[in-house]
């Protein structure tokens, strides 16, 4: 396995990147109610590895594209916050009530940024 950093993507395949995972959630929990997004264990599991996802392809947006000056209240930080948080291990921290109201009320408006 090579050492360096993988080559970066232009701004639009990153942001394809993104949205796919924003529908890969979506198609995840349409239907649902946060009762029976808890209690489906493989759901959210899949949801939270799509979040991870989605917020690595937020920090390389930002990594390339200056996104406070683009859309200065649009969400970028809350993506790689959340992103940073379920990838290191956190899986006992993690509150499924918190992450369906990330699904209902952030994920709309990230998609909107």
């Amino acid at each position: 396995m090579s050492s360096d950093r993988r080559k970066p993507l232009p701004p639009a395949a990153i942001i394809e990147r993104a949205r796919q995972q924003i529908v890969l959630i979506n198609r995840w929990t349409i239907g649902l109610d946060v009762e029976a997004y808890v209690a489906d264990e493989l759901r959210r599991y899949a949801v939270e590895r799509a979040f991870i996802a989605l917020g690595e392809a937020v920090k390389d947006l930002s990594r390339v594209v200056n996104l406070q000056m683009v859309d200065p209240e649009g969400p970028w930080k809350e993506p790689a916050r959340a992103r940073d948080f379920l990838a290191h291990d956190y899986d006992d921290q993690v509150i499924p009530d918190v992450v369906w109201a990330t699904i209902s009320d952030g994920l709309p408006d990230l998609a909107r940024a």
